[in-house]
């Protein structure tokens, strides 16, 4: 084995490893998803143009990916600049751009056998449950959000849950029992992070997405055990739902509470604001339906309608309308939502596709399951919270769509008859 092979094992090692740990570190370090994706990125800086041996050949899809990730990325430069150029709002989006070059070291370096992706989902799962746990039951916060905020964490947590249901039928496909175990323990964790956060529309996933990956298994595991695991998963749920020390139950109630003071004229509760925002955007999108008002721009519009009686000044409060739908209608337009839902449906119409080319495969499927999961959970997510406007929301989106993409190529590589 000469020097250069011996090189590019060792980096391949490490860029999966690296990609394994931003999933375990993201919500259980501060600031836990950027140290391994800075280090993929200088890596791809070092490596990328010279590593030669195994590398796969972007394709045809893979650069429908990139250009789907760049032209959000530019139009959001135009965005930016519209509303007076005010450059700190350029950090987020550029992270669409240089997250790039990690997609082509990612191609570049084979995929170890090992599944590190989905070791690192189960650890970042538990590990997040456990901390969450501690700040509820030993410090008594009301609400668990480690190291972020109660909505973000809730939601990535419960992310990394759904994801690991992925990792249930790769690993029960390969009977691997201990490791689907510790699946089955990772998806309890990451649903049990978001109840603890509190965060209600993190939980709006379940059903739904819950029911699409179990018609993706019903090949996997059977008629009889599917029905059998939807039996089991609606008692878990109702379970959860009445035992009072959950907070689910005074979550539920205190939205329908809110709903009703909201009708009595009182605004200023967690729900009400959520409306008061949504109705302030829908005024803010009739001054600019095309192009949005802007994030700066929307200030002084906000603070209008408040003093005209059409929004509740305490929700022109906030940096963003608590929606990425109603937040992109409003300070970008019908051109920014073009630009959103290109960016949730694409790669989910890419990951699709292959679950549909591979859905005997669990070596890919599985993958490819993780992979979808992502856009779908951010399109329920985007209902009660502006995901990208948080650090922590875009780098999750970019890093965990682009790691199980590369991971699905890769696996797909792996067996060429199934390519």
């Amino acid at each position: 084995m000469n020097t250069t092979t011996s090189l590019y094992r060792y980096v391949a090692y490490l860029v999966w490893l690296l990609a394994a740990a931003t999933f375990a570190l993201t919500l259980s370090v501060p600031r836990g998803i950027s140290y391994p994706t800075l280090c993929l990125f200088l890596l791809a800086a070092v490596f990328a143009l010279v590593l030669r041996n195994h590398t796969l050949k972007l394709n045809k899809q893979d650069f429908i990916l990139i250009g789907v990730f760049a032209a959000y990325a530019i139009s959001s430069v135009i965005f930016v600049y519209l509303d007076g150029w005010h450059t700190r709002e350029l950090d987020r989006p550029s992270r669409f751009l240089l997250a790039l070059p990690v997609l082509v070291l990612l191609l570049k370096c084979k995929m170890p056998n090992a599944p590190l992706l989905f070791f690192g989902t189960i650890i970042g799962a538990i590990a997040a449950a456990v901390l969450a746990a501690y700040e509820v039951l030993v410090l008594d916060f009301p609400r668990a959000q480690v190291f972020t905020n109660a909505i973000m964490f809730g939601d990535t947590s419960m992310l990394l849950g759904l994801i690991n249901s992925a990792a249930c039928c790769y690993f029960y496909q390969n009977k691997q029992r201990l490791m689907l175990a510790l699946a089955i323990l990772g998806v309890m964790a990451g649903v049990l992070g978001s109840i603890l956060s509190g965060s209600r529309g993190g939980w709006i996933a379940v059903p739904l997405i819950g029911l699409f990956i179990l018609l993706q298994a019903k090949d996997l595991i059977g008629k009889k055990q599917l029905a059998a695991t939807i039996l089991v998963l609606l008692i878990g749920a109702l379970s959860v739902i009445a035992i009072p020390q959950t907070g689910m139950q005074a979550r539920f109630t205190k939205a329908v509470e809110d709903i009703q003071l909201y009708l009595l004229g009182e605004t200023n509760t967690s729900v009400g604001l959520r409306i008061e925002m949504w109705k302030g955007a829908i005024y803010l999108f009739s001054e600019a339906p095309i192009m949005g008002v802007g994030q700066y721009g929307s200030q002084p519009l906000k603070a209008e309608l408040a003093e005209q009686g059409l929004m509740s000044e305490a929700a022109t409060r906030f940096d963003h309308l608590h929606n990425e739908f109603f937040n992109t209608l409003a300070l970008k337009g019908l051109v920014g939502v073009v630009f959103l839902l290109a960016l949730y449906l694409i790669p989910l119409k890419l990951f699709i596709g292959k679950l549909r080319k591979h859905r005997h495969n669990w070596r890919i499927k599985a993958y490819a399951l993780a992979g979808a999961l992502v856009p779908m959970s951010y399109m329920d997510f985007a209902l009660t919270q502006s995901m990208f406007s948080h650090n922590i929301g875009v780098m999750v989106f970019i890093f965990f769509t682009l790691f199980f993409w590369a991971a699905v190529r890769w696996a797909e590589a792996s067996e060429p008859d199934n390519a």
